[in-house]
């Protein structure tokens, strides 16, 4: 449970956050007034930034699944990898889509490698703050003293 938590709060969490940066980054690079924006914050994030967010999310369930016992520094260098090859993936899975869609290729890939350029920071940093955010309430797995006999001392 704490796996299938921690994988939905941080891709929601990367996906909100960057649609508040997004705003005003798109904004004033294509130069819309305020009411256009709101309109296109979606087409950019599940568009432009959409296959980096679906890739992401994939690969950090893979990451939380497989380090669930590890120490949650493990997870958060997983994710930031994870979310740097997403990144890159991203940008040859938009132009591709926007081939088949007979779209400008170059514009297109722009648009990817903007996409890319604020989706990584944004999942690298806020991915540390949601892991530990998280792991602040789980009991630390606490392992035996040396100092402490073991039952087989007793005897």
């Amino acid at each position: 449970m704490r796996v299938v938590r921690e994988v939905l709060v941080l891709v929601a969490t990367t996906a909100v956050t960057l649609a508040l940066i997004v705003l005003p980054v798109y904004g004033a690079f294509a130069g819309l007034e305020a009411g256009e924006l709101f309109g296109v914050v979606p087409d950019f994030l599940f568009g432009f930034a959409g296959p980096a967010l679906a890739v992401w999310s994939m690969l950090v369930a893979l990451g939380a699944t497989v380090l669930r016992r590890r120490g949650s520094w493990w997870r958060i260098g997983a994710h930031a990898l994870s979310a740097l090859a997403a990144g890159i993936a991203n940008v040859p899975i938009v132009v591709a889509i926007g081939e088949a869609s007979d779209a400008q290729g170059g514009f297109v890939g722009a648009l990817g490698l903007l996409g890319s350029t604020l989706f990584v920071p944004v999942a690298v940093l806020v991915t540390p703050v949601v892991v530990l955010l998280l792991d602040r309430g789980r009991p630390a797995a606490v392992s035996p003293s040396p100092a402490t006999p073991g039952p087989a001392a007793a005897r």
